[in-house]
């Protein structure tokens, strides 16, 4: 019996890796069968660890700043001598500080990475862009990558979310991005500006309050609109622009392809796996309801596996609101929680729940 243990992360508790490995230990206890881990994302954390893991590629540390400018230490993945990949979440994200502060947020250090990541000869990056804490719509990036931003009376401005309404002119030029391909991996199609766009949308989680939105959605489209002139072009309405604060919108400018970030991934990480031979999929994420049908990975990983008449099976940190429209997708679908407990001991407690749920599907399966 060949297993495929393909989850994506429990969101601020377990990382797919570590979601995989409880999945195969559980599962080891109560069935005899091969199992290929290969740990999912979608473009927010844990896309380095996954194209890292299943491509034998390596972890790298790198210095830059945060979202407030601060000093930190990073990491990128290396697949090859060309070929690099980086996550927003690690940079300018929940992973990196839990502080709300919208006005100041800024995306430099993504653009600043990106620079360094150049001249270390990469020609190829995938830039995972869920898990921003920044609103800037990638004025920051681009300032790190060579533009300077004035305002009215001429003043140089260190733009960030809280200022875009500020300015006038934009003048530089960017660093060299000829021969270099840049991938967005996300899995948001959301515009930059208006209803549906980055602020109105995810502003809130952020940590713009709800009057405060307006405010915050003119300032960027103030920006995208000097932004359109400076390069003649607008891709302020294209697919994912609103990704990552407007980070999208910023690499749209600069030549970055946008992917579906769960496909996307899916695409690279099981390219070497041959679907027909497996006899089970295991996947799962921290919580799962209705909304998972709309492009989130597990419904991704299970629609391939249906194509090739192959039982996906689900196992996730909680099910939510209308979760049983999903078994079209799924032979069955688990909570790994036993008991009444709190979120903060689910969170603790989540390997060990995680492995014994898999067991009972395992003894089940066998």
């Amino acid at each position: 019996m060949r297993i495929l243990i393909a989850p994506d992360s429990y969101k601020e508790c377990l990382s797919a890796l570590r979601v995989a490995e409880c999945m195969r230990d559980g599962l080891a206890q109560s069935i005899d069968a091969e199992m290929i881990l290969r740990p999912m994302a979608d473009g927010g954390e844990g896309t380095v660890d996954a194209l890292v893991y299943s491509l034998n590629g390596k972890r790298c540390p790198i210095n830059t700043v945060d979202m407030y400018h601060r000093p930190i230490q990073t990491y990128y993945g290396v697949i090859d001598d060309t070929t690099a990949v980086i996550e927003v979440a690690n940079i300018i994200g929940m992973q990196v500080s839990s502080e709300r502060q919208p006005y100041h947020a800024s995306s430099y250090g993504v653009g600043d990475v990106i620079k360094q990541l150049i001249e270390r000869g990469f020609r190829k990056l995938y830039i995972g862009l869920g898990g921003s804490l920044t609103n800037d719509g990638g004025a920051g990036m681009l300032e790190a990558l060579g533009l300077s931003f004035y305002d009215a009376k001429g003043v140089l401005l260190q733009v960030s979310g809280g200022n875009l309404s500020e300015i006038t002119r934009i003048e530089g030029t960017l660093l060299s991005l000829q021969d270099i391909e840049i991938h967005l991996i996300s899995d948001v199609t959301n515009p930059l500006t208006g209803p549906d766009g980055a602020t109105y949308t995810y502003g809130k989680q952020k940590g713009i309050l709800e009057h405060e939105l307006a405010r915050y959605d003119a300032g960027m489209t103030n920006f995208a609109r000097i932004l359109n002139q400076y390069f003649n072009q607008d891709y302020s309405t294209t697919n994912g622009a609103g990704a990552a604060g407007g980070i999208g919108y910023g690499l749209l400018n600069i030549g970055g392809i946008v992917h579906n970030g769960a496909e996307r991934i899916a695409n690279i990480v099981l390219q070497d796996i041959d679907l027909s031979t497996i006899d089970y999929i295991f996947t799962g994420e921290g919580r799962t309801d209705f909304q998972t049908a709309y492009g989130k990975l597990p419904v991704c990983i299970a629609k391939r596996g249906n194509a090739h008449g192959v039982k996906t099976i689900l196992v996730s940190g909680g099910l939510g609101e209308r979760y049983d429209t999903l078994y079209d997708y799924f032979l069955s679908m688990h909570s790994i929680v036993d008991g009444p407990m709190s979120l903060e001991h689910a969170i603790h407690d989540a390997d060990r729940l995680l492995m014994n749920t898999c067991n009972n599907i395992g003894r089940l399966i066998q």
